[in-house]
C-alpha cells in the first residue's frame, strides 16, 4: 500500500469523526480536533469569501453552537474531492448543507 493510500484512509477515518463531531454541537470537543496549522477557506452564496485560521475557526464554532442552541442543527457533508498537498497533509473540498428545527436552510 502507497503512502499516498494510507494518508488518504487515515485521513477518511478523521474526516467521518469530524463531521460527528460537529454534528454533536460542543465546541471543546470540537476545537479539540482543529490543527493549530489549519486554513480554512469558506466559500458562501454570492461568491462570499473568507480565509480563517486557527483563532477564528475556534471561535466561529463557539458563536456557531450559542446561535444555534435550542435548534436541533445538523449538517449535511457532501464530499467533492480529497487529495494529498503533501506527505502529511490533506485538502478536503466539501459542500455543507443545514437543517435547523428540521427545515433546511439557504444560508448559514
Amino acid at each position: 500500500m502507497s503512502s499516498t493510500t494510507t494518508l488518504i484512509e487515515d485521513f477518511q477515518g478523521f474526516f467521518n469523526r469530524f463531521q460527528n463531531v460537529w454534528n454533536g454541537c460542543n465546541a471543546n470537543e470540537m476545537n479539540a480536533l482543529i490543527s493549530p496549522d489549519i486554513v480554512v477557506r469558506w466559500v458562501g452564496p454570492g461568491t462570499n469569501i473568507s480565509d480563517w485560521g486557527y483563532e477564528e475557526t475556534c471561535n466561529g464554532w463557539v458563536e456557531a453552537y450559542k446561535q444555534y442552541e435550542g435548534h436541533n442543527p445538523k449538517w449535511h457533508f457532501k464530499e467533492l474531492h480529497i487529495t494529498p498537498a503533501s506527505e502529511n497533509e490533506v485538502i478536503a473540498t466539501f459542500w455543507v448543507t443545514f437543517e435547523m428545527d428540521g427545515k433546511f436552510i439557504d444560508v448559514v
